[in-house]
């Protein structure tokens, strides 16, 4: 097996080469595990496929315990005694919601199914997709309305989520480029609509938090999309977003 070093003292093994015999792979980590120890590296990363999941056990028994897993992958590590941060642990879901206003002041809202109230359309952002390519995302999937984003008006945080992580949920303005409700999702959306923004207010039967948070932002400018200057190379910004000053 083949490994490279990080920039933070550790060890990265390479998934290319893997023996998928179990005596093999052992001997191949006993002399990686070695050599990290020798050299005082922080933290050995193992990712194993889903067609090298039996060599788990080998794994473990010389240290490793798990870090973080995926549908097809899983991710082990081995730390050194002195090693007290471990990163990248997963912690946090981010989701984002959309106010979108017609030119008639009204919003676009979503009613799920088995649910009674009405709220903003939204959902949960895949790995590695913006915010902004998220929201227009969802927003499209659950009403087949085109939109543009604007900036992020607000957000909140919710602990304990879902498998005891932490949510981060963005409000965002949308400007709509189409009008015309199409459910694309009629399994998860039972209806879209477009309602005067001071009824979506009054109407009890939406949650307190959705009516107060479009009372209180539907009218707000927020933060803009940002591209900072030489936002080059390995460590570029993924997205930026600032304020506008006066």
């Amino acid at each position: 097996m083949t490994f490279e070093l990080d920039p933070f003292n550790g060890v990265i093994i390479q998934p290319d080469a893997m023996p998928a015999e179990p005596g093999a792979f052992r001997d191949a980590l006993q002399e990686i595990v070695t050599f990290s120890r020798r050299g005082s590296k922080n933290i050995v990363w193992l990712t194993l496929s889903i067609q090298r999941s039996h060599l788990i056990a080998v794994a473990t028994e010389l240290g490793f315990v798990f870090h973080n897993c995926q549908e097809d992958e899983l991710t082990l590590i081995l730390k050194a005694p002195t090693t007290t941060f471990v990163p990248f642990i997963p912690t946090h879901t981010v989701g984002a919601g959309a106010i979108i206003t017609n030119d008639q002041g009204q919003i676009l809202v979503i009613r799920e199914q088995g649910m009674t109230g009405f709220k903003l359309p939204g959902g949960h952002e895949e790995l590695g997709e913006r915010i902004e390519d998220s929201v227009v995302r969802e927003v499209w999937e659950e009403t087949g309305i085109r939109a543009r984003f604007l900036s992020i008006v607000g957000f909140t945080t919710r602990h304990p989520f879902r498998f005891g992580k932490s949510n981060v949920y963005f409000v965002c303005r949308l400007a709509p480029l189409t009008e015309e409700i199409a459910i694309q999702d009629p399994e998860e959306i039972a209806e879209a609509r477009w309602v005067d923004w001071h009824d979506f207010i009054a109407d009890k039967t939406n949650s307190p938090f959705n009516r107060q948070m479009v009372e209180e932002l539907s009218h707000v400018d927020g933060l803009r999309a940002f591209e900072p200057s030489n936002n080059t190379g390995p460590f570029r910004k993924h997205e930026t977003f600032f304020a506008k000053g006066k």
